[in-house]
């Protein structure tokens, strides 16, 4: 009987352990899917935004991290979801679950009671455990052996789910690493930086009644406003002049207006939706 006792006693604590080291896995699956299905930020800030995030995220309790996942992941497809609106060059990517409203309430619901299960292994296993009673320790067994299957599909769950992020991941780190890609951030960036924006500001104020906005005006007001951006224009954005950094921001409309003499002026405004 002794070894008998011993055997159960055995298995009991193989499962606890196996049943902690689930428990743990999923909240290991839970800050991975957490601290990365959305980011935003700008180009020059967007991982150190995405660090800090996570490092937030890690410190998170296990029912926090569930309520987290239940409200930014799990999505009903019914409810529109609003996106980040940034100013120009701000990035923002985001993964989410979007199904039907009857899957939506039957995962938050076996979500809440896998935290239930949680708390009742980590905070109240100890009444369970009678190590000389046979007849307990094989119904410890059948409750730990029960608990586990439970909380196998959700770990099932959130494995699957991190697979696709990470699959995800590989598409979008490829296509970040393409040159197109590249030309896209440079142009983002652009089009968010100081001098651009404000000439963008000034187009918007000061403009003639066609529209229109001198540049040579508007490059005075710059070089009050803005005077090392427009003193050292070639290097910090690769531009020898104002009328070539209008155009390649891609963010103006830019006219040379005939003069006498066969002189011109410089014109620009923004673009429709700039």
């Amino acid at each position: 009987m002794a070894l008998d006792i011993k055997s159960l006693q055995d298995e009991v604590l193989r499962r606890v352990g196996r049943n902690l080291l689930l428990f743990q896995q999923i909240e290991g699956l839970l800050k991975f899917l957490l601290s990365n299905h959305k980011a935003s930020g700008f180009p020059d800030d967007f991982k150190e935004r995405q660090q800090k995030k996570a490092a937030t995220i890690n410190r998170n309790m296990f029912g926090l991290l569930v309520d987290k996942y239940c409200t930014e992941v799990l999505n009903d497809a019914g409810v529109e979801v609003p996106e980040d609106e940034g100013t120009p060059g701000w990035l923002s990517i985001s993964f989410r679950i979007h199904s039907d409203a009857d899957f939506v309430v039957a995962m938050r619901r076996d979500m809440k009671l896998m935290i239930e299960q949680r708390n009742e292994l980590v905070h109240g296993f100890l009444p369970r455990w009678l190590p000389d009673t046979p007849e307990k320790l094989e119904e410890t067994l059948a409750y730990l052996e029960l608990q586990r299957e439970k909380v196998l599909p959700m770990h099932e769950h959130l494995r699957s789910t991190a697979s696709h992020m990470q699959e995800g991941r590989r598409v979008q780190a490829e296509l970040m690493a393409s040159t197109d890609f590249q030309d896209q951030m440079e142009l983002l960036w652009l089009q968010a930086s100081p001098l651009v924006s404000f000439l963008r500001e000034v187009a918007t104020q000061i403009q003639r009644k066609d529209g229109w906005c001198y540049l040579a005006h508007a490059g005075r007001l710059a070089n009050i406003e803005l005077p090392e951006d427009v003193s050292c224009l070639n290097e910090r954005y690769g531009f020898k002049t104002l009328k070539k950094l209008l155009i390649g921001s891609e963010t103006f409309e830019v006219f040379d207006e005939p003069l006498s003499e066969g002189k011109f002026r410089t014109l620009y405004k923004n673009k429709e939706g700039s």
